[in-house]
């Protein structure tokens, strides 16, 4: 049995070789089975050249699953019936390309970065020290207990940094 590759989402056209013999001259009728696993999909033939029969295939992605379908010409001369071909269809989805935009969005450092601005006297030069690495400032106070660490905010650095501004 011969096979051949088919598209279920585009419409396929299949040309067959039709040699009908006999004593007397005689009308033939062709059509195109494929056996599907719930039904039978017939389509008609149309006479092209001579000998040459056409079968046009529809989209067929909405009727039938990807997969192998057996397919057989059917022919009809006079009252006679009979099946000159058979083959297996291979239906196959044609290929589709998508693409999506990625949208990525940038992850904030929990910790602050701090930078260290030290002004002296005007004969030397400004010092600026910057720490690369996020630090995550802590502050020891002493209460009855003892010795306790606590986490600083954003707003206590900056009233820190305020107040000996406001030194000089």
């Amino acid at each position: 049995m011969n096979e051949i590759d088919l598209m279920l989402d585009e419409e396929n056209e299949l040309t067959f070789q039709l040699n009908i013999e006999g004593s007397r001259p005689a009308e033939a009728s062709c059509r195109l089975n494929v056996q599907g696993n719930d039904m039978n999909l017939m389509f008609e033939a149309q006479k092209q050249n001579g000998e040459e029969v056409n079968v046009v295939l529809p989209p067929l992605a909405h009727v039938l699953k990807e997969g192998k379908y057996n397919m057989s010409l059917e022919v009809i001369v006079d009252d006679k019936y009979f099946v000159p071909l058979e083959l297996t269809g291979n239906f196959e989805k044609s290929v589709k390309v998508t693409a999506e935009a990625v949208v990525r969005t940038k992850k904030k450092s929990s910790a602050p970065k701090v930078t260290l601005v030290e002004k002296k006297s005007q004969k030397r030069k400004e010092v600026i020290k910057e720490v690369e690495k996020p630090i995550k400032p802590t502050v020891s106070v002493k209460n009855s207990l003892g010795t306790k660490k606590r986490e600083v905010s954003d707003s206590d650095i900056l009233k820190i940094i305020e107040a000996l501004s406001k030194r000089k």
